[in-house]
């Protein structure tokens, strides 16, 4: 039987070449063109239409009572005289009492934005090898704290510039998310629906009363977080502050514990919260921030939780429709973000 020639050097090359381009191009199109996902959320967890809004503080007119025979009898005697109706205390959500109301200062700040019902003070900050900008940010109701999708919907495959999602739903001050798209699994909760509920990574949920917890993977329960009303939840990290300390390690890789630019989100009190971003690899500007130094960072700003989202070259931080400092090559599309002020996203 007569042997088959072998394929010329030249033509085994092409055709290898040829297949890397192929499983290339299917990576790209499922992975950034093509939703994998369908849109819609699985649940409603807060502020569905058969869910009573937990920032309603109005309450519900107590009706006037009919006067019986018993009730005549005893309007005389001071000592049955009707319990006073006690005074409603705010809903979950509704952080009226502790919203300021003095003016923001003007020295040394970066920017600042007051409305009814959002305060937001941005500041720029130097450390020795790392430039970096806080937003200050207090809001009177949980709605005030929203988040977006690219395009304007939820989906794999989907991503814009963060600039660009700010500006299309006029945004004040807009963040980084944690680019959710990039991950077949890791929780998605946004603006009270779930869409996603494989866990993947350090979780970081604010509930709809205001208040912001990080999990480490081993012990965040999606359950007792539906549950208890989740708001929004993001799956990047990791986790920042633990215990009130630096963590003693963190879950993520050596690359990303390394000097980065990074955007992030603090947290005091329900209500209030800090979003930062770090300008770096920029050698002469700004390095950027290790996970341990944005740790110290948080603390040192007086936040009691604190979470690591998409850094790097993604990092941006958008104020008053212009952004804030030297993101990393001019920043990258992304699937999300979260934001305060504008319009909502539907």
């Amino acid at each position: 039987m007569q042997q088959k020639k072998p394929l010329p050097g030249i033509v085994v090359v092409l055709l290898d070449l040829l297949g890397i381009g192929a499983a290339l191009a299917i990576f790209i199109l499922f992975h950034h063109v093509l939703p994998l996902d369908s849109g819609e959320p699985i649940q409603n967890i807060v502020f569905g239409e058969d869910t009573p809004s937990v920032v309603e503080t109005t309450p519900t007119p107590v009706p006037a009572a009919t006067e019986s025979a018993a009730d005549s009898e005893t309007a005389g005697d001071p000592s049955m005289s009707p319990t006073a109706v006690p005074t409603p205390t705010p809903a979950p959500g509704d952080f009226s009492a502790s919203f300021p109301t003095d003016e923001p200062p003007e020295e040394d700040v970066f920017g600042s934005y007051v409305s009814d019902n959002l305060r937001i003070v941005v500041t720029e900050e130097h450390t020795d090898d790392a430039v970096y900008f806080v937003a200050d940010v207090w809001i009177r109701n949980i709605r005030e704290f929203k988040t977006a999708f690219a395009d304007g919907t939820y989906g794999r495959g989907r991503y814009e510039l963060p600039s660009d999602m700010a500006s299309d739903v006029n945004a004040v001050l807009a963040l980084s998310g944690d680019c959710y798209g990039a991950r077949p699994s890791g929780i998605v909760i946004r603006n009270g629906d779930l869409y996603r509920e494989s866990i993947s990574g350090d979780v970081c949920v604010l509930y709809s009363d205001g208040v912001m917890e990080t999990y480490y993977a081993d012990e965040f329960d999606l359950s007792q977080a539906v549950d208890r009303g989740a708001y929004q939840a993001w799956s990047f990290g990791p986790k920042l502050i633990d215990n009130g300390e630096v963590p003693a390690s963190y879950n993520t890789t050596s690359a990303i514990i390394a000097h980065n630019p990074r955007a992030a989100i603090g947290y005091y009190e329900p209500g209030h919260y800090c979003l930062l971003v770090v300008d770096g690899r920029q050698p002469g500007y700004s390095d950027g921030m290790t996970l341990q130094e944005l740790s110290e960072t948080f603390l040192s700003l007086g936040c009691t939780d604190a979470y690591n989202l998409d850094g790097g070259q993604s990092a941006m931080m958008i104020f008053n429709g212009q952004i804030v400092g030297q993101p990393y090559k001019g920043g990258r599309t992304i699937s999300d973000i979260l934001y305060f002020g504008g319009s909502d996203t539907e």
